[in-house]
């Protein structure tokens, strides 16, 4: 009896549609919270960089590693700013021994 009475008090429940709305990514002021930042993937990476996807995955899973890595469970994944990082990092001051000796 009480059961009745409680299921025809119910109501389903009425969501917003979210179709009709753009998406929005980021905030207000257009920047991007790490959140909403994409990841890449070893491959993305590797075609940066000009290697393979396994010197990718050596340099990023080291004891001390060259890459900053991502670890979703078994998957790598990178930050663009962290590759970007890392490339300023092995920039040469200087292009050759030579020009340092002045020859």
């Amino acid at each position: 009896m009480e059961l009745a009475a409680l299921k025809s008090n119910l109501e389903p429940l009425q969501f917003p549609d979210l179709a009709d709305r753009p998406l929005q990514l980021g905030r207000k002021d257009g920047s991007v919270s790490h959140a909403e930042e994409r990841l890449l993937k070893p491959r993305e990476v590797a075609d940066r960089l000009g290697v393979s996807e396994r010197w990718v995955r050596d340099h990023a899973t080291r004891r001390s590693p060259r890459i900053s890595v991502v670890k979703l469970g078994s998957l790598l994944r990178f930050r663009a700013e962290d590759i970007e990082e890392f490339l300023r990092s092995q920039r040469l001051a200087t292009s050759s021994k030579k020009a340092q000796d002045g020859v």
